[in-house]
């Protein structure tokens, strides 16, 4: 099948289908609700400044992910490896570039790692793509009961807890679903006594053992080394 051919079934609406799923006019104003298992795909376009027109009209489309699942990446690894390795070494490309412009003129083999190319990639929100949809999601789904019992334990609260308790739990539930949403961001940074919090809360639920929880374990694990630097830095 050349590209033509390729081209033209993914266009070809999808009759096998059980559900047809539309484009929406999208503004950023305005919160979209993602149900779980699924994303939301955005196409945007700017205005070209010498017509005043755009090529499109800002619009959203919700996409399931089940077929993108960490899991399912796993299993194919193999058939995605030449194209992820190729993706990570245009990422180690701009690092190399960024070194030169900075006036270097060379560098050790020690200068060039996997850890590095992640560390770009968080910084620039890049890391796994997640987003504040994926992250609360997540969370849902394999943080929210574990963390409820254990705060409900916490606070004394009996099997048949009040509305007014739940809605306690609830409170404190949501900070944390907050606080691990704000994770997307690269530039998102905790102070220690929120990062131990948040990595006790990972440990408690076994989420830490998930690839997003792991995940944002190192993260946080990174906050802290960059915390008792800056005190390093200040003595």
């Amino acid at each position: 099948m050349n590209t033509t051919d390729t081209m033209n079934t993914m266009n070809t609406t999808d009759t096998t289908s059980s559900e047809l799923r539309t484009f929406h006019p999208y503004v950023s104003d305005l919160p979209v609700t993602v149900p779980e298992g699924e994303r939301m795909v955005k196409c945007l376009y700017k205005t070209n400044t010498k017509t005043g027109k755009a090529a499109g009209e800002n619009s959203y489309i919700l996409v399931p992910d089940s077929h993108l699942a960490e899991s399912v990446i796993v299993e194919n690894a193999e058939k995605l490896a030449p194209y992820v390795a190729a993706f990570l070494q245009g990422v180690e490309d701009g690092i190399v570039k960024e070194h030169h412009k900075n006036g270097g003129k060379g560098f050790s083999d020690s200068f060039l790692s996997l850890d590095k190319i992640l560390a770009v990639l968080d910084a620039q929100g890049q890391g796994n793509r997640l987003n504040k949809e994926k992250i609360e999601a997540w969370f849902n789904s394999e943080m929210l009961e574990a963390l409820t019992v254990a705060f409900a334990d916490k606070m004394g609260v009996s099997d048949t807890p009040t509305d007014a308790e739940m809605e306690k739990i609830r409170n404190v539930t949501d900070v944390y679903k907050g606080k691990y949403a704000s994770l997307a961001s690269g530039k998102t940074h905790y102070k220690k006594e929120e990062v131990e919090m948040l990595q006790k809360a990972l440990e408690v639920t076994d989420a830490v053992a998930t690839p997003i929880g792991e995940r944002f374990y190192g993260r946080l694990e990174g906050m802290l080394s960059a915390t008792v630097n800056d005190v390093m830095m200040g003595l």
